[in-house]
């Protein structure tokens, strides 16, 4: 019998003790490829969303530790669209708001002359008139989730709005946005006259020179950064924060299924005491008991890592149907991301295995037959 069958054997034998290692395994390799691939999917939606309203770039206030701690007088819009080579430039606020049924909605609020309406993917109803206010554009998702439809009211900051319009955007973090007029946005926050960001677009086919020239002509006018979204979301705070945390809590899942697999494999050896002594006694070396030893606990983790990859699967589809959750982010474990989950298990369970089989060797032989 080779090592592996040998390995096998003795896992069978203790059926019910390696079941629940493989599952502790599969839960912590399954729980690490959920949050990574969430905290992925978070950022990848929201860059997504930014890119399907459309833009060359994005001014921020600089210093600002996220798209949501800055604001900018909206004075700015003006003074960026007039620098040459700008083709137009739009203000936009953008917050959560506290909505009905205790949500917290991300609102947008855009001028009435901003280019962006134009752009708005309309499933039902309309834009909104120009001068109208306290009117309101769902996405498609979130109309759903609160029950509205064209010419419902729904509440904003306290504020109620007619929804005159839904819209069909295809990223899921657009489809979880209400649009407002910006006045009307500024008035329920007491941010009269201020924006969270500029979108800007430049004149077509620019030379890579005159792009860095407009750059740095529209961070001259004051204390403004320019970013493409990637950009702006690297540097988010938040998203660093959620980055941090989910690694963290992903490290500590798979740290605790290794010691499941250093436990389990223990208490399979103190067990087997007498028959390591045995196949010692009959010639196998040292080296042979240990790797028959690690050979059991890498089985496990491949079996724990099969269910983890299932289970994270499966989260994937389970939690869009949650609607605080799927409102906001879809996400799906990909293969850069199960790959080093994977190679972090079996380092991790074969740093496990190597103390019991370490243990193992250290009873001489004459010691172990003794065993009962």
């Amino acid at each position: 019998m080779n090592l592996v069958g040998f390995a096998v054997r003795n896992l069978q034998r203790r059926l019910i003790r390696t079941s629940l290692s493989i599952v502790s395994i599969g839960l912590a390799v399954g729980g690490a490829l959920a949050l990574i691939s969430i905290s992925r999917s978070i950022e990848d939606s929201t860059r997504e969303g930014m890119d399907e309203i459309g833009d060359d770039v994005i001014v921020t206030q600089r210093g600002a530790s996220d798209l949501f701690g800055g604001f900018l007088p909206q004075q700015f819009v003006d003074l960026i669209d007039a620098v040459p080579g700008v083709r137009r430039a739009t203000g936009e606020l953008l917050l959560f708001a506290p909505s009905e049924r205790g949500r917290n909605v991300l609102a947008i609020g855009w001028p009435e002359t901003s280019h962006l309406w134009r752009a708005v993917p309309i499933r039902d109803g309309r834009l909104p008139s120009p001068g109208e206010r306290r009117v309101a554009l769902l996405g498609d998702s979130l109309a759903a989730a609160l029950g509205k439809s064209i010419g419902d009211t729904v509440e904003l900051l306290g504020e109620k709005f007619r929804v005159v319009g839904i819209t069909k955007y295809t990223t899921v973090i657009n489809r979880g946005t209400a649009l407002v007029p910006l006045p009307d946005l500024q008035e329920a926050t007491y941010r009269q006259r201020q924006l969270s960001l500029i979108h800007v677009n430049f004149n077509r086919n620019l030379k890579p020179a005159e792009t860095a020239r407009i750059k740095d002509a529209i961070e001259a006018l004051g204390r403004l950064t320019v970013s493409t979204a990637s950009e702006v979301l690297q540097n988010d705070r938040n998203f660093a924060i959620l980055k941090a945390v989910s690694l963290a809590v992903s490290i500590i899942a798979l740290a605790m299924g290794s010691l499941n697999v250093l436990n389990s494999l223990l208490m399979a050896t103190q067990e087997r005491t007498r028959e390591i002594g045995i196949v010692a006694a009959i010639g196998w070396t040292d080296a042979r008991i240990m790797t028959s030893i690690v050979i059991e606990g890498l089985l496990m983790c491949a079996a724990g890592c099969v269910m983890g990859i299932f289970l994270s699967y499966l989260a994937s589809l389970l939690f869009p149907a949650i609607p605080t959750i799927g409102n906001y982010i879809s996400f799906r474990p990909s293969f850069g991301l199960i790959l080093p989950t994977i190679v972090s298990a079996f380092v991790l369970c074969m740093i496990g295995s190597l103390y019991p089989a370490w243990r193992a060797i250290r009873v001489p032989p004459a010691v172990a037959l003794r065993h009962i």
